[in-house]
């Protein structure tokens, strides 16, 4: 059950309920760090955002190499999550900014990595099954 459920969605409603609940909240300061160098590394909330929402990335990318109903469930809400952020960065106010385009493209990358790598593994599997004893 929980294999099919995107992780990005979680990502997703974050960001929708900070926005509701403190516009700008992305552009807000988390933390400095000073460097060696004498820089000073400003580190945002949105900056945090999108580094939690790159982890739930990879394991989204770790679980398109699993095979079954339940990865194709989670490919095709996958889409959906894709569908609902992009909607909102088009139409919504305060989700055309970086932080979520960023986080746009990740929700394309999670579906269509998914999707080429069920239809690879499903080509290679088939192959192997299918291809015993005939030669190319």
């Amino acid at each position: 059950m929980f294999t099919m459920f995107p992780l990005l969605a979680i990502s997703l409603v974050i960001y929708a309920v900070m926005n509701i609940a403190m516009p700008g909240w992305s552009g807000q300061t988390l933390f400095d760090l000073r460097m060696v160098s004498g820089d000073v590394w400003n580190i945002t909330f949105g900056h945090a955002f999108i580094i939690g929402s790159m982890g739930l990335l990879f394991v989204e990318l770790l679980r398109a190499t699993q095979t079954g109903t339940e990865s194709l469930l989670n490919h095709a809400l996958s889409v959906v999550v894709f569908i609902a952020a992009l909607l909102l960065f088009i139409i919504v106010p305060g989700f055309g900014n970086s932080v979520f385009f960023i986080f746009l493209s990740m929700t394309f990358l999670d579906f269509m990595a998914g999707f080429i790598v069920t239809t690879v593994t499903a080509r290679r599997d088939f192959s192997v099954a299918g291809g015993a004893g005939i030669s190319h």
